[in-house]
């Protein structure tokens, strides 16, 4: 039965009473504890809710206080054995304050940046409706005749690199082949480097301003993006309908503030100084990265070279 299989794991699953001031009246005594009505209330409220109305009925309840008895009983006993004295013991426990203590500081860091980036959000990179209306009319063409594109590119991190990737192609090597052995964008060169579709505004401008403007089939020179070096093809277009304009600015509003909280990143950069020495990301190992890019159902093309 599942009531009686979750009160036989209840003892090993649940927080142990003691260690708490007595509160309530005293239902049971073990030794020298004790399990009260305000202790039963508590450990009630962290069963699971499909459990609680059975737990609430009178068989229930005695069943439930005698399974405090029992975890309670075998807590004494494990304490007089000097379970708590064990070296396995104390390592587990210091082990656990560790990782609570990372836990705690891993919350408090995220509170404090999901609370300042709400600051920058209201006050430093919301859109104004000038700002919107000014950019719909600049871009009407976008959304009265919207194009979407799917492409290909190679994604390197130096010159060098890109130089190599190039020359291999204009030698006759296929693009998904170099792709495929060459691409950091492990993802899509899984697919020869293919991205998209996508529309304008939904990439970085430099990538944008080279691809849209490409011939189907045309490969680019190496194009230099805040992600890297690219070698961008054309693999296909396609007119879509046009975007009814109230969804449009609804799109608008989020590209400005993508594009205000990038220069906002980047002015902070430099006002942090910050400094980073992406070759000493050489000797790390690349498995966990490549696990997680295995397990990612889509590719991050979008993702990757969006604003």
């Amino acid at each position: 039965m599942k009531v009686l299989k979750f009160f036989a794991l209840l003892i090993c699953g649940l927080l142990v009473l003691g260690g708490c001031k007595q509160k309530g009246d005293i239902i049971a005594k073990v030794g020298g504890d004790t399990i009260t009505t305000e202790d039963f209330s508590e450990r009630l409220m962290s069963a699971p809710p499909a459990y609680q109305a059975y737990i609430n009925t009178e068989p229930g309840k005695k069943q439930f206080i005698d399974l405090l008895v029992r975890e309670k009983l075998i807590l004494e006993s494990a304490k007089q054995a000097g379970v708590n004295k064990r070296e396995e013991y104390k390592n587990s426990i210091e082990g656990f304050k560790a990782e609570q203590k990372k836990q705690l500081k891993d919350y408090e860091d995220g509170l404090m940046i999901e609370m300042y980036l709400k600051d920058v959000q209201e006050n430093m990179i919301t859109a104004s409706e000038d700002e919107i209306n000014k950019y719909y009319e600049e871009h009407k063409e976008d959304f009265t005749n919207p194009i979407a594109v799917v492409a290909k590119h190679i994604l390197v991190p130096t010159r060098e690199e890109a130089e190599i990737a190039f020359d291999r192609i204009k030698k006759g090597e296929s693009f998904d082949k170099v792709a495929q052995e060459m691409s950091t964008d492990k993802v899509s060169a899984q697919r020869g480097g293919q991205i998209g579709p996508f529309r304008r505004g939904e990439l970085v401008k430099e990538f944008e301003e080279v691809v849209f403007n490409l011939k189907k089939g045309e490969i680019s020179d190496i194009v230099e993006t805040p992600f890297g070096l690219h070698i961008i093809t054309k693999v296909s277009e396609e007119k879509l309908p046009p975007i009814p304009e109230d969804v449009a600015k609804a799109e608008i509003k989020s590209i400005i503030e993508k594009t205000k909280f990038e220069k906002w990143f980047e002015d902070t950069k430099k006002k942090l100084n910050v400094t980073i020495d992406y070759s000493k990301l050489d000797n790390m190992s690349d498995t966990n990265v490549t696990q997680a890019n295995e397990e990612q159902q889509d590719g991050p093309g979008l993702d990757s070279f969006s604003n």
